[in-house]
């Protein structure tokens, strides 16, 4: 397979060798998952060896986002929805050697939405084959990810993204600027970019202002940090701040503090190691929340006690 644009990721590209036909591709944010989805979607409609070409009729279709072989399931679909999209699996490709069902945003699928896909990711036709894309896959039922090759995006190694960083389009960055994207990004490169790119997302600052009021002890600029209206906005700050935090617990075994919140890090492994495992375990029973009042209580109260049980 031909893994143009992809960096790194060797165990992820030994286990594509091998053809499957149903892939979950997870990662944080910013972690190459979209890159690999296109690879990968592109490969099985591609009619060249070394797929995917992007030369092809096949990949030109895909590229202009008109292979009718390819579906792209919408995360908020309803079951009755679903269901009449994947009887077109039972049918042969109109033009490539498979159809391919891409879903987005996996975890966001109901729990009914995914019990309707077991049976076909278990039993599917010879020519169908489904990727699962998510920053969450504890998300996503057991059931199913049992039923799909599991495809975690590898953090790179600090020589990768120095390597990168030494392309044209990052010449007027300063050194220092590029040492803290990298100590931020966790080892990926859209991490690097948002970075640099200097435009901070409305969830990330969430985050540094829950940080500074955990670190200050202030229950009220907590809950007003996880005052979001709909679920899904919840959902994902609460996996965004896992990230926040582990960024943080990580730069005390590297060494890097350029661009950190030294508050943050100033509170010691043992506390952002049991904040991190508390928010993991929340996310893991992210589809079980599903009121919003409880669900941003739980996150306060459980990265308080996590932070503070030890003072």
């Amino acid at each position: 397979m031909n893994f143009d644009g992809l960096i790194g990721n060797n165990g992820i590209k030994k286990t594509l060798e091998r053809p499957f036909h149903a892939y979950i591709i997870h990662g944080p944010k910013g972690s190459g998952k979209h890159t690999l989805s296109k690879i990968l979607t592109a490969s099985f409609v591609c009619e060249s060896e070394n797929k995917p070409c992007g030369k092809c009729n096949q990949c030109k279709k895909f590229l202009t986002g008109n292979h009718v072989d390819i579906t792209y399931c919408p995360t908020d679909i309803k079951v009755k929805e679903l269901r009449e999209a994947l009887k077109d699996a039972s049918y042969l490709p109109n033009d490539a050697d498979y159809r391919v069902f891409v879903f987005d945003e996996a975890e966001k699928l109901s729990t009914v939405c995914q019990n309707a896909l077991l049976k076909i990711v278990e039993e599917p036709p010879k020519h169908a084959v489904f990727i699962f894309i998510t920053e969450n896959v504890k998300a996503i039922l057991q059931t199913l990810r049992s039923r799909c090759e599991a495809l975690a995006m590898e953090p790179l190694e600090e020589k990768e993204l120095i390597q990168y960083l030494q392309k044209p389009e990052f010449s007027r960055v300063s050194e220092e600027k590029k040492s803290a994207a990298i100590a931020f990004s966790g080892g990926y490169i859209g991490a690097v970019k948002d970075f640099l790119s200097e435009e901070k997302t409305e969830i990330y600052r969430r985050c540094d202002e829950f940080a500074a009021a955990l670190t200050k002890k202030r229950p009220a600029e907590l809950l007003r940090a996880v005052s979001f209206k709909k679920r899904e906005d919840l959902a994902e700050f609460s996996v965004e701040l896992y990230g926040y935090f582990n960024v943080h617990l990580r730069s005390l075994k590297s060494g890097s503090t350029v661009g950190l919140n030294a508050d943050v890090r100033a509170l010691g492994p043992k506390r952002l190691i049991s904040i991190c495992t508390r928010l993991d375990k929340i996310n893991e029973n992210i589809r079980f929340n599903v009121n919003t009042s409880l669900f941003s209580t739980l996150i306060v109260s459980e990265c308080y006690s996590a932070c503070w049980r030890y003072s």
